[in-house]
């Protein structure tokens, strides 16, 4: 049944199921998450080649665990989330729109992965020593348990949304809502736009903005590429 032939209550009942669906499968891998927990601690901490934390409040220690567990069973649950977005769009979807959608999804977890992998293995601990060595010899670098788990998690996020930006960019411009003469356009306006989303995601620093911003930029080149390769017609610059 199409979505135009369903009642809002039944679009309202059906995203109420695929919601606690994903929720479910959240908690359960934060679970796992949580029983592991000493050491996933340990293996970010080696990640960036920093030594030991500190923890400043009796409860900051548990606490800490609990939002561990909790940000690696939403990392594990993605494939299923992105599985109940997909079963929820998928009736309101053109014949023409399920392939290159159903594509999108699994493409998607697989690039969200290999962003997280490469935040943890390369982006972590390149950025903590570079924002280590800021405060010179004299200043010893030493982490919250907090603080570092939260720093962490912003970084594998940030690195993991970021590497959907190239399949972003090339299902608009396969769905025809954008053509890549366009994109190369308004390239200035993404170099803009990729300075105000670091500006979100990171402290305030210029250095961490641009750190941020430069990996958008490049991603975005990436996926001019991406799109003039496979839509030649467009990359001819004859479309308007």
């Amino acid at each position: 049944m199409r979505d135009e032939e369903r009642p809002l209550g039944k679009h309202l009942e059906e995203l109420r199921k695929r919601i606690i669906s994903s929720l479910v499968v959240i908690v359960l891998f934060g679970a796992v998450a949580y029983f592991f927990r000493f050491r996933l601690l340990k293996f970010l901490i080696q990640a960036s080649g920093h030594e030991n934390l500190i923890y400043l409040h009796p409860t900051e220690a548990f606490l800490t665990y609990l939002k561990l567990a909790v940000i690696t069973g939403l990392i594990l649950a993605t494939p299923w989330i992105l599985y109940q977005a997909w079963k929820f769009i998928l009736p309101a979807l053109l014949e023409n729109e399920e392939g290159p959608f159903r594509t999108s999804f699994v493409l998607g977890g697989a690039l969200f992965y290999l962003g997280v992998a490469v935040a943890i293995v390369a982006a972590l601990p390149l950025t903590v020593r570079l924002l280590s060595s800021v405060g010179g010899a004299d200043i010893v670098s030493t982490f919250s348990i907090r603080n570092y788990v939260t720093f962490t998690s912003l970084i594998a996020f940030a690195v993991g949304i970021a590497f959907e930006l190239p399949l972003l960019i090339v299902l608009i411009v396969r769905l025809g809502f954008v053509k890549p003469s366009t994109l190369r356009r308004n390239r200035k306006y993404a170099i803009v736009v990729s300075f105000i989303v670091a500006a979100f995601i990171t402290p305030t620093d210029l250095f961490s903005q641009a750190f941020m911003a430069v990996p958008l930029i490049i991603l975005y080149e990436i996926s001019l590429f991406l799109v003039s390769a496979l839509f030649r017609k467009d990359a001819t610059g004859n479309d308007k």
